[in-house]
């Protein structure tokens, strides 16, 4: 309680733009565990399931290979999957399926970053509109107190600074994670794009194979 106290105190010390920064970092807080939860549903051994797949497609087992993608239904899977369905088809055919298909599995990955990417920017702004507020303030204080004396001064700069470092701790924070999450996103495009490529070439020499 006392703890919740204090969180309040100095919430009201910092003024209502606080409250926005407060926000904001529910916003970030939000958005990085749907992130986490996301990311983590999407975990998938790229090698490993294209090495069942080829195992599947030596053995002429085409409906075995699309099992294999069925059995966890991750953005990968999903991209191999369609370019099997089209199976038997063209090079140029396989290929475009699974580009479609790409383009479609991995755009929820950059879903709500740009809200992050946002915050990080603004934030440092609102914490220092917040100062500005509060060294007004402090100033219409003295004034009207009549008393300038540097204890007075420096509590009220000190109270103003509350939103700058706040601001600062939100932007830090939201910077981190976009970065984190950008890559994570790029490695999971690698593996993926890697994979599809692994596939086309599979699906080619099977081609090549029967064409025989």
């Amino acid at each position: 309680m006392q703890l919740l106290n204090a969180f309040i105190a100095f919430l009201i010390r910092g003024g209502p733009a606080m409250l926005a920064l407060l926000a904001c970092s529910i916003l970030v807080v939000a958005i990085i565990f749907e992130r986490v939860v996301f990311l983590s549903r999407q975990r998938e051994d790229a090698e490993k399931l294209i090495g069942a797949i080829k195992g599947r497609l030596d053995a002429g087992d085409i409906a075995g290979a699309i099992a294999e993608c069925s059995r966890k239904p991750t953005a990968l899977s999903n991209v191999l999957k369609a370019g099997l369905e089209r199976e038997p088809a063209t090079q140029s055919q396989v290929t475009d399926a699974l580009a479609i298909a790409t383009r479609k599995y991995l755009r929820p990955f950059e879903q709500n970053l740009a809200v992050i990417g946002t915050i990080a920017v603004i934030a440092p702004f609102i914490g220092l509109f917040g100062t500005v507020l509060g060294i007004i303030r402090a100033f219409d204080d003295i004034a009207l107190r009549g008393n300038s004396s540097p204890a007075i001064v420096a509590a009220g700069v000190s109270e103003a600074l509350i939103t700058t470092a706040a601001g600062l701790f939100v932007a830090v924070t939201a910077v981190i994670f976009f970065n984190f999450f950008k890559n994570q996103n790029r490695v999971y495009r690698e593996d993926t794009l890697w994979a599809a490529e692994e596939l086309a070439d599979m699906l080619e020499r099977r081609q090549q194979v029967l064409s025989r």
